[in-house]
């Protein structure tokens, strides 16, 4: 006999009369329902019914649009002057702004005027609700001269401490519609700080990045949006640290960083580069007072001449090259193939150049050099 056949049977057995048999059971209670406000449907949960309500009845999602790109979760920065006709709203029933109800005009017209502060912008369709975040740092020219007032005292005193760079951050905060700069700028100059302390070189942040490289890519995030020298030279000296070749030579207000930026790019598309010296080129940016000491090192080693006639500053560096990150190991390793070839020194170059063989930017070169370094061993 079957389970089921066992305690059916054993049931049946031992069940006395109660009397209820006859009265019945009392119905079960009511299951609730959720009946959908627009077409009378009844669903049997709240979850049922907002399904439909998407599905059923396809309601559309409120969008908010900043100069034609619909804005998203992420805090946007607003570091230029906008119109009422950049703030646009599409399929958004009600607007709030820092929780005041308005209409779409008037938000539009209000974001139109800030200046600096952060707004919070929520909009809505039916059920669907949005919430959007700007930071205005809409800066003033007189308040971006304070804070490169403020650059050029530090510069002058020639100290880099963190006394230095708060005091750097204490005058600099008279300009107060430039927050974003001074920010950024302080930033970096606490990248450079902790670079250059024996004590924080080693730090690395969550993801095992350098702590400084955390500071510089930040800076850079609030400095790329300002056509300022000083903001123009730090992007410039973070990009060739990162070997962004194309984005350095667009600095061109830093033109130490973007002719060796420049030699860089060429070298690498197998092109004809200068071979003479970059270090005589004038230039009239921030970049030698704002750059850390490796990237000085490296700048000097890239400008250097690569026709035969200064090989020994290359070898200078040779020595510490495994104390190098990869990216700078590149340079240095790039540089010194075409000055060892440039004295003939075939062993050195072949070296070199063979320690570049595999890297996914080389291969153009690589063929090329390869084919001038047999000409010259022949």
């Amino acid at each position: 006999m079957g389970l089921v056949g066992f305690w059916h049977t054993g049931y049946m057995e031992f069940h006395e009369p109660t009397g209820i048999e006859s009265v019945g059971l009392p119905a079960p209670p009511k299951p609730p329902e959720f009946p959908c406000t627009e077409c009378g449907l009844v669903f049997s949960s709240e979850r049922a019914r907002r399904a439909h309500r998407f599905d059923g009845h396809a309601t559309k999602r409120p969008i908010l649009l900043f100069r034609g790109r619909e804005c998203g979760r992420t805090r946007l920065m607003v570091t230029s002057p906008s119109a009422s006709v950049d703030w646009v709203t599409s399929d958004v029933e009600s607007i709030a702004v820092n929780g005041r109800e308005t209409s779409t005009s008037e938000a539009a017209g209000f974001l139109a005027s800030v200046k600096v502060g952060v707004q919070t912008v929520a909009v809505s369709n039916g059920p669907l609700e949005r919430t959007f975040e700007f930071d205005f740092c809409l800066a003033e020219e007189d308040d971006l001269c304070l804070v490169d007032q403020a650059l050029e005292k530090l510069i002058s005193s020639r100290e880099l401490s963190r006394n230095a760079i708060d005091t750097f951050i204490m005058r600099a905060g008279r300009g107060v519609t430039a927050r974003r700069y001074r920010e950024g700028l302080a930033t970096y100059l606490y990248g450079v700080l902790s670079r250059e302390a024996v004590e924080d070189s080693g730090r690395v942040d969550a993801s095992g990045a350098p702590l400084y490289e955390q500071r510089y890519n930040s800076a850079v995030s609030r400095l790329s949006t300002f056509d300022r020298p000083a903001a123009e030279a730090i992007c410039g000296l973070v990009a060739l640290h990162y070997n962004q070749f194309e984005l350095a030579v667009r600095k061109t207000n830093s033109h130490r960083v973007s002719d060796v930026a420049a030699r860089f790019r060429s070298i690498l598309t197998g092109g004809s580069f200068v071979t003479t010296s970059l270090a005589d080129r004038s230039h009239g940016s921030f970049d030698q007072a704002l750059s850390d000491s490796v990237t000085e090192d490296l700048l000097d080693v890239g400008a250097t001449a690569l026709d035969g006639t200064e090989s020994s500053v290359v070898a200078q560096l040779l020595p510490s090259l495994g104390e190098l990150r990869p990216q700078d190991q590149f340079k240095v390793r790039l540089i010194a193939a075409e000055a060892l070839l440039a004295v003939g020194d075939i062993d050195g170059a072949s070296r070199h150049s063979e320690a570049l063989r595999h890297s996914n930017e080389t291969g153009a070169w690589y063929a090329g050099f390869r084919t001038r370094l047999q000409e010259v061993g022949r």
